[in-house]
C-alpha cells in the first residue's frame, strides 16, 4: 500500500474534502537546483490536489488524514495509462503503413494522421475505463483519521533504575 498525508479542508455530515500536495520526482534528485527539468516541473506542476472522501466519523478542519492505494493497483493504471497507448501507436502505424498503400495513398501523412487519430481514440476509451465503475479501484482510499494534537496517548520517557 502505498500511503501519503492529506489534509481535511472542509467538512460536511458525511464527507471531507482532503488536500493533498503533489510531489514530482525531480523533489529529491541531487541536481534540482541545476536542472533546467526540475525548474520546468515546479512552475507547470499543479501544487496541490482536493480530493473528496465519504467519512462518518467525527474530523475537523485541518485535521490530517492518511490516504493509500494499492500497490498494484498503481501499477496497471500506469500500464493502462502509458504502455496501451505506446503499444496502440506502434501497432496503428504499422497497420497504416501496410493498409493504406492497399487503399491507393501512399503519403506518409495519411499514415501520421490515422495513427494520431487511433492513439487519440485509445486514450479517450482509457479515460471513459479509469472514470467508470472498474475505474474506482484506482482511486485513493481514505485509510484513517490521524488524532489531533492533544488527544493522543501520553508518552512519557521510560528509565531504568
Amino acid at each position: 500500500m502505498i500511503e501519503e498525508l492529506g489534509v481535511i479542508k472542509k467538512v460536511d455530515q458525511d464527507h471531507i474534502w482532503v488536500e493533498t500536495q503533489i510531489k514530482t520526482t525531480c523533489g529529491g534528485c541531487v541536481a534540482n537546483q541545476d536542472c533546467g527539468t526540475g525548474a520546468i516541473a515546479k512552475t507547470l506542476s499543479p501544487k496541490s490536489q482536493l480530493l473528496i472522501f465519504r467519512c462518518t466519523k467525527p474530523a475537523n478542519v485541518g485535521q490530517k488524514v492518511k490516504l493509500g492505494i494499492p500497490e498494484d493497483d498503481l501499477l496497471s493504471a500506469s500500464a493502462l495509462m502509458y504502455m496501451l497507448p505506446l503499444l496502440v501507436l506502434i501497432a496503428s502505424a504499422l497497420a497504416a503503413e501496410s493498409l493504406l498503400p492497399m487503399l491507393g495513398v501512399y503519403h506518409e501523412l495519411w499514415t501520421v494522421v490515422f495513427t494520431a487519430g487511433v492513439t487519440a481514440l485509445s486514450f479517450l476509451q482509457i479515460r471513459r475505463h479509469l472514470q467508470g465503475s472498474k475505474g474506482r479501484k484506482y482511486q485513493p482510499k481514505l485509510l484513517e483519521l490521524v488524532p489531533l494534537r492533544g488527544t493522543g496517548i501520553d508518552i512519557r520517557e521510560v528509565t531504568d533504575n
